[in-house]
Formats: C-alpha cells, sequence, structure tokens
C-alpha cells in the first residue's frame, strides 16, 4: 500500500471530529484488532470466512449469502465486522463474532488477518479498504464482493482516487455486481473484468426470504381490514403534506381508503408535525406506536422504529419517500417484495431498483408538476383488485432473481466447499 494512503489513514484516525456517530466508529475500531486475536486465540486451528458489512444494510444484504455458504460448509466460522454503531444492537445470529473493523493501517490489520486466519474475505456491497484488501492478497487470501454497487457519482471514479485503487482492486476474485451499469463501473476502477458477474441484489432475497414479525403489527390489522390503506414508508416533510391530501381527497369522495404514515425519522417532534398536517388536511389522526388503535382514523402515524418492512403487509398501495430530493428515495424493494405495486417521487432514475419496477409497472413515478393531485394509477389500484394484484407480482418478481445464490455458488469454490449446480 503506498505510503500516501497510510498517511491520510493515520491522519483521518486521529484528526479531531464533531460527529458523534464517527466517533463512536473510531473508538470502536481503535482496539478491535486485539478482541480479534483474543477470540480467535480460543480456537486456534479454526479459519474462519471473514465477511465485511460496513452497517446494517450491508449485512442484510450478505445475509442470504452467507446462509447458503453455511448450508454448504456447517463447519465454517463466520466473523463479522462493521464501521457502523448501528450494526452493534443489531441481531445477526449467522455469524459467530460481530465487532468493528480494525483501523486501516498495517498493524492491526496484520494482527487481525493472522488470528483470524480467513478462508476468505468477502466485502458485502463494495465497502472495501486498501490496506486490508493488499494485506490480504499478501497472504494468498481470496478476495471477493457481494451484491456489489459504486454510484456513477462515487469519488472513487475520479483520479487520483482511481488511480490509487486499480492497483487494490486488481487482486479481487471474484465480483458479484448488482447490475451491468456497476460492473462496467467496477471494470473502470481496475476489477478484472473475468472476475465480475451480473447477479442482481442479494439484499432482494433477503427480503423476501425474510420470517415477518406479523405480531408486532397485529393491533393495526382491525383498522386497516375495514378499508384499502395506502401505506407511506419512509416519509420525509416535502412527502407528508402531499399524502394527506391524497387521503383527504379519497374521504371526500367516499372511499374507504385509508392513510398509514410511517415517518422516516420517528422523532417525538416529527411525529406531532405530521399529525399536525393530517389534522389540518380535515383528517381524524391516531399515533400509533403499540396496542390497538382507537376508532375508526382516517390516518395513523406510527411512532416506532423497525417495524416498516412488516407494515407493507398491510399495504394496497405503497409510496415510498424521499424522491423529492436528490438521492434520498429510500427502499423501494420492501413493498415489491410483498407483491405490493408503489409510488416514488421524481428523482427516482439513478435507483437501480426503482427505475427497474418502473420499468415493468410496479412503480409510478410522480411528477412534480402533479405531485398534489392523486395519479389515476393510485385510485385504479385502489379500486381494481386484479390491476393491483398484476403490479405487485411483476414488482415481486423483479426482486426474486436469486441473486444469493448465483454469488454463493460462485464464491463455493474460494472457500474450497464442492458444489454440484446452485446453492
Amino acid at each position: 500500500m503506498g505510503l500516501a494512503y497510510r498517511l491520510a489513514a493515520r491522519l483521518a484516525h486521529r484528526a479531531p471530529h464533531t460527529s458523534r456517530t464517527l466517533g463512536a466508529s473510531l473508538a470502536g475500531r481503535r482496539d478491535a484488532h486485539r478482541r480479534w486475536a483474543a477470540w480467535a486465540a480460543g480456537s486456534p486451528d479454526a479459519r474462519s470466512l471473514w465477511v465485511h458489512a460496513a452497517s446494517v444494510g450491508e449485512a442484510l444484504a450478505a445475509e442470504p449469502v452467507v446462509r447458503r455458504l453455511r448450508t454448504a460448509a456447517p463447519g465454517v466460522r463466520v466473523a463479522l465486522t462493521h464501521t457502523s454503531p448501528s450494526v452493534t444492537p443489531f441481531p445477526l445470529p449467522w455469524a459467530e463474532r460481530i465487532d468493528y473493523l480494525p483501523l486501516d493501517e498495517p498493524h492491526p490489520v496484520a494482527v487481525t488477518l493472522d488470528a483470524l486466519r480467513p478462508r476468505l474475505l468477502l466485502f458485502s456491497r463494495g465497502d472495501l479498504w486498501p490496506e486490508l484488501v493488499g494485506a490480504a492478497a499478501a497472504r494468498g487470501v481470496p478476495i471477493a464482493a457481494s451484491g456489489a454497487t459504486v454510484r456513477p457519482s462515487s469519488l472513487r471514479l475520479r483520479w487520483p482516487a482511481r488511480a490509487l485503487l486499480s492497483r487494490v482492486y486488481r487482486g479481487i476474485r471474484y465480483l458479484g455486481a448488482v447490475s451491468a451499469e456497476d460492473a462496467d463501473r467496477w471494470v473502470r476502477l481496475g476489477v478484472p473484468r473475468t472476475a465480475i458477474e451480473v447477479t442482481g441484489d442479494p439484499r432482494h432475497d433477503q427480503l423476501v426470504e425474510r420470517l415477518p414479525d406479523l405480531t408486532a403489527i397485529a393491533p393495526l390489522r382491525v383498522w386497516a381490514d375495514a378499508g384499502s390503506v395506502l401505506v407511506g414508508g419512509s416519509t420525509e416533510p416535502a412527502d407528508e403534506p402531499m399524502l394527506c391530501a391524497w387521503a383527504a381527497a379519497l374521504r371526500e369522495t367516499g372511499h374507504p381508503a385509508r392513510l398509514l404514515l410511517v415517518p422516516h425519522d420517528p422523532a417525538e417532534s416529527r411525529i406531532q408535525r405530521v399529525a399536525r398536517h393530517a389534522a389540518q388536511a380535515g383528517l381524524r389522526v391516531e399515533v400509533w406506536s403499540a396496542g390497538d388503535v382507537e376508532g375508526q382514523p382516517d390516518v395513523v402515524v406510527v411512532a416506532r422504529r423497525g417495524v416498516l418492512a412488516d407494515l407493507y403487509a398491510l399495504a394496497s398501495v405503497a409510496y415510498v419517500g424521499g424522491g423529492f430530493r436528490r438521492g434520498g428515495l429510500h427502499a423501494v424493494a420492501e413493498p415489491a417484495a410483498w407483491g405490493v405495486p408503489l409510488v416514488v417521487g421524481p428523482r427516482w432514475r439513478t435507483v437501480p431498483d426503482a427505475a427497474a419496477l418502473v420499468a415493468v409497472g410496479a412503480a409510478w413515478a410522480l411528477t412534480p408538476s402533479v405531485a398534489r393531485a392523486m395519479p389515476a394509477i393510485v385510485r385504479r389500484w385502489l379500486d381494481d383488485r386484479d390491476a393491483r394484484d398484476a403490479a405487485g407480482l411483476a414488482g415481486r418478481a423483479v426482486v426474486a432473481g436469486g441473486a444469493a445464490s448465483r454469488t454463493a455458488s460462485a464464491l463455493a469454490p474460494l472457500l474450497d466447499v464442492p458444489t454440484l449446480g446452485r446453492i
């Protein structure tokens, strides 16, 4: 690894900062190599599958791939590293140990590699660290990436970062790219074309295969069963007045549809602001976090984290928030996994999942000029069960593409696991 990178990394790890999240991350990483060495010392003869996932989203994307590899190689130990504090409290039972990634400096990286002796180093999404990649390659450890994606605007694609990283990425043995466009960008970064396979997104498999927690949302079932439900998921301030206007328009025509609003940030002040929007639109509103819904409000505002993926089970139609700002559209694959057609804001073209769903008619994209007027397609989906089911099934087909099996089958030989066909 070049001297310039090592100096920059050392300065970045020790520079003053004001971000609480960054501070927690660096604090967790400083002694991580010692903790990993102590854990590995308990089983000195065991070798690990080292999976690195920066945050919870990357870890969830890796999960279906790792589960398949563990089926093929039941004795493998999985060591999961991360850099985001969000992973620490999150349940990920498929890993034997979860801890921070060591600082990307020669000594911490060497200590951890020598302790874990990984049979394979797998990066989820593409959060590759140059020092770690270079040291692993020097030890002959196969390096791979799954669900790999690169944003078109990524600074990695520009000089001088691209020149620096090309030497790092040249040693990748296998990379499962989410799309053909991602594959081209990885080639530009230096990954050999022969090492790349376009697999699709393993995160989709995780969504399709996950066991829902329907107990948590059971109190909403009676309210939801009284009419069709429009779920506004991960909504931002720009989304909520529009959705309330839609709900008010439905109510004025006597339509039995109701609105379930799930703000992306359920802070109390934000929840109260959303409830005021609904009341100002003439809607009966209730804030919900647990227990039964009282009466039959037109709008229920969810003041609880971690339940949105299951709440889409109640949806007739979904609206996914964030599409009125550049790069802000939230996860559209979650409602699609439930077979629910959806609506997104005007800034969707750079989100591959959204583009794929729009292309097959499973998603409808708003234009800024008509955002406050409910699109005819939404009313049609609410009224026409056959049209709604056809759109929802088309969306589910998009996210049920089998990316995890393709990826795991390609990775199995790198783990010295013999397989026949797809895992």
